[in-house]
């Protein structure tokens, strides 16, 4: 996600780069009552905060807020747009959870012992999904976020099953179903779920791909219709299948202005600020650009500050 800020200035969106307590291996809280109810307390009002400091100090957009997020961020990505569907117009989660999946477990790291939402063990039907989303902000009757999701299909930290429970309850939620699954799309090895006709949710699972999903920036950009209206990219070949997809970014515009609310990372010879810089499984860069530095936030996350 360290190309943003490069599209920031190209598009003239704000972009929010919140960060995590060191409580749970600097991962968000996903799981307590606090977070997963509206107003309730936890990191999702603290982040809700800040977007909307952002809006009233810039005079942002309120209508163009978006949230993308990776590991315990897509986590977030989903929880946020559940409790607070009033504040993101879309949401974009890669390798994250469904919206209350780590309700009950005690914390929301996949090094707890209870670690059955991280395993994929946590399975419910689309209407149980969908109900957990609404009871967070009980009685909400507007429109909810667009949604745009990514897995590796090899991900052995957040098991992809994770991937099918949040399409399912992103489904529920939006009342899309399952219009087609495109082979190789955007990248060889990726199969893309569509929904409806991919406005409201379609999700991107990765063949052999590990935790660390490559973040393809200008498909999160042209799902939030990033500079123009919301698109998909879709191949020739389909087949009818089940699958979705939800991307999200947090963004607030003027005119083009947006502000974005994201973990990140990324790669090259060497990192900008904010961008990952090593962790287990990490092959990107090592070394950060100057004045920042490499800090380890975990064993799979270290970022350039």
């Amino acid at each position: 996600m360290a190309s943003f800020p490069t599209y920031a200035d190209q598009y003239g969106f704000i972009l929010i780069y919140p960060t995590s307590n060191s409580n749970q291996g600097y991962c968000w809280d996903n799981h307590s009552p606090k977070s997963l109810t509206r107003d309730g307390g936890g990191d999702t009002q603290g982040l809700v905060q800040q977007v909307r400091y952002t809006l009233t100090k810039y005079g942002a957009d309120s209508s163009r807020v978006y949230i993308v997020g990776f590991s315990s961020g897509g986590m977030m990505a989903n929880d946020l747009a559940a409790t607070y569907p009033d504040i993101f117009e879309a949401a974009v989660s890669f390798s994250g959870t469904a919206a209350c999946c780590w309700a009950g477990a005690g914390g929301s790291t996949p090094f707890q012992t209870n670690n059955t939402c991280g395993n994929g063990q946590v399975v419910k039907t689309a209407q149980e999904w969908g109900n957990f989303a609404r009871n967070t902000y009980p009685g909400f009757t507007g429109r909810r976020p667009r949604m745009q999701i990514w897995h590796g299909g090899a991900d052995n930290l957040i098991y992809p099953q994770n991937y099918q429970e949040e399409l399912k309850q992103w489904s529920n939620v939006l009342g899309q179903t399952l219009t087609s699954s495109n082979q190789n799309t955007p990248d060889s090895g990726y199969t893309q779920s569509v929904y409806g006709d991919g406005t409201q949710l379609v999700g991107y699972l990765a063949a052999g791909v590990g935790h660390l999903v490559p973040f393809h920036e200008t498909a999160v950009l042209k799902f939030f219709g990033i500079p123009g209206s919301p698109t998909i990219t879709t191949s020739s070949s389909r087949t009818s299948s089940s699958t979705s997809s939800s991307s999200s970014t947090t963004s607030r515009t003027t005119t083009t202005r947006t502000t974005a609310i994201t973990t990140t990372g990324g790669i090259g010879p060497q990192q900008m600020k904010w961008g990952q810089c090593g962790g287990i499984g990490w092959t990107g860069a090592t070394v950060c650009i100057s004045p920042a530095a490499c800090s380890t936030l975990n064993p799979y996350y270290a970022q350039c500050l």
